[in-house]
Formats: structure tokens, C-alpha cells, sequence
């Protein structure tokens, strides 16, 4: 398999890091929308959706708001790539991720509060793994 990675602009990770804090202490989240070109997972698109639970463990996004954005991809000729959240602690993904990422295969990236670090994952064979994030200036 050829090396995996997701392509991400300085401006996104600063503005999914904004989100974070403005959404502290819960779990923030958002998707990442793009194009997939020879394993490489480019980001053109952030779209902030509402933690529903309002929970600092846990998210969740109302599914009515997740088909809209599907849509609103589909008719710009994106597709959703990626989910971000953040975590209080840790990058790993949790149990309830991994029950979550089987459902959504894409790019779970994971944005961890305390010390501002962050790891990307993609289910590969039913295991997380990692996958590598490339920031690149504007």
C-alpha cells in the first residue's frame, strides 16, 4: 500500500485549534472535506458542526446537519475525508471512536487539548492506524 497522508494547510490547523478552544471543555468537532489523489488526502474544505452532547468526553453531530454537509460536498465536488475532534487528553482514538470510525472510514483527526497535539488515524484492516499529517504553508 502506498503511503498515506493528510494534507493540511497552517491556516486549518490554526482555525480547528480556534474551534477547540471556543468550544472548551467540550469536545469540539468538525469535518474536513476534500479529494483523495494516490493516498494522499487533501483538505479544501473546514466545516464546523455542533457537539450535540456538549460533552467533554464524548460528540456527537445531528444527522440532519451531517446530510446536509454531505450534500453540500457532493454539489461542490468534495467528499468528506475527515473527521476532527478534540480529546482533553490524549490523541488516541477511544473505544467509542473505534465503534464510530467502523461506520465512518475516513481520516480521524484528533486534536488533543492539553498539550496542543494532534495524530491522525485511518481503520485499516479493523485497527487504527496512524497516518501521516503534512502541514504546508498557505
Amino acid at each position: 500500500m502506498s503511503d498515506i497522508a493528510l494534507l493540511i494547510t497552517e491556516t486549518q490547523m490554526d482555525e480547528l485549534a480556534r474551534f477547540t478552544k471556543e468550544d472548551f471543555p467540550h469536545e469540539s468537532c468538525s469535518l474536513l472535506l476534500g479529494n483523495i489523489v494516490d493516498n494522499k488526502y487533501h483538505v479544501k474544505v473546514l466545516k464546523r458542526m455542533e457537539n450535540v452532547e456538549h460533552s467533554e468526553i464524548s460528540f456527537n453531530i445531528d444527522p440532519d446537519e451531517l446530510i446536509k454537509v454531505y450534500q453540500w460536498a457532493s454539489d461542490n465536488g468534495l467528499n468528506v475525508i475527515g473527521i476532527f475532534h478534540s480529546h482533553l487528553d490524549g490523541t488516541n482514538p477511544s473505544s467509542t471512536d473505534l465503534t464510530f470510525m467502523r461506520i465512518n472510514p475516513v481520516i480521524w483527526l484528533i486534536y488533543e487539548v492539553s498539550t496542543s497535539t494532534y495524530k491522525a488515524f485511518l481503520l485499516i484492516q479493523d485497527s487504527p492506524q496512524e497516518i501521516r499529517v503534512e502541514i504546508s504553508k498557505d
